[in-house]
């Protein structure tokens, strides 16, 4: 009887041990975790905003050399990718409700004679900055931000890993 006690007891203590090691919260059904974006490639589908919606073709991209610009990583607190053509870094941090904050971006200096159609890579990097929060919709990263001159516009990614 002792040692089925002095077992019980150590099983006791091994099964709070485990279930204090969890480090969230279970999600809530239908909802997503950061864990699904970070770490992964995602490259720029399209920008909302509304009455417009700006479109990167990557076909024509491709064809014009641009192939891996607006692209986006998240990893550990650090967001990098590239702009067109300039490679780009900062911080971000993450909030309640899917809050997301990027802070200071910074990147190369390259001169580029060409830019993608509709997007500028200056107003690309000031959408990453303006970013609010963020989303995962039908495998689509979606960030949530303004320009500079208020209207909302929402930056759509695709996963390209």
């Amino acid at each position: 009887m002792k040692n089925f006690l002095k077992t019980l007891g150590i099983l006791i203590v091994f099964v709070i041990v485990l279930q204090s090691c969890t480090s969230t919260a279970p999600a809530r059904e239908g909802e997503v975790n950061f864990v699904e974006v970070e770490g992964r490639d995602w490259i720029l589908r399209e920008v909302r905003t509304p009455g417009e919606t700006i479109v990167m073709d990557r076909a024509k991209l491709d064809a014009e050399g641009l192939a891996g610009v607006y692209t986006a990583h998240f990893d550990e607190g650090r967001l990098s990718g590239m702009g067109a053509p300039n490679r780009f870094f900062g911080p971000y941090a993450l909030g309640e409700s899917m809050a997301l904050s990027i802070g200071d971006i910074a990147s190369t200096m390259i001169f580029s004679f060409l830019q993608p159609d509709g997007l500028s890579e200056y107003e690309y990097f000031t959408l990453l900055s303006n970013v609010s929060r963020w989303d995962l919709l039908e495998g689509c990263l979606e960030l949530y931000s303004t320009r500079n001159d208020g209207t909302e516009a929402v930056l759509v990614f695709v996963s390209f890993q």
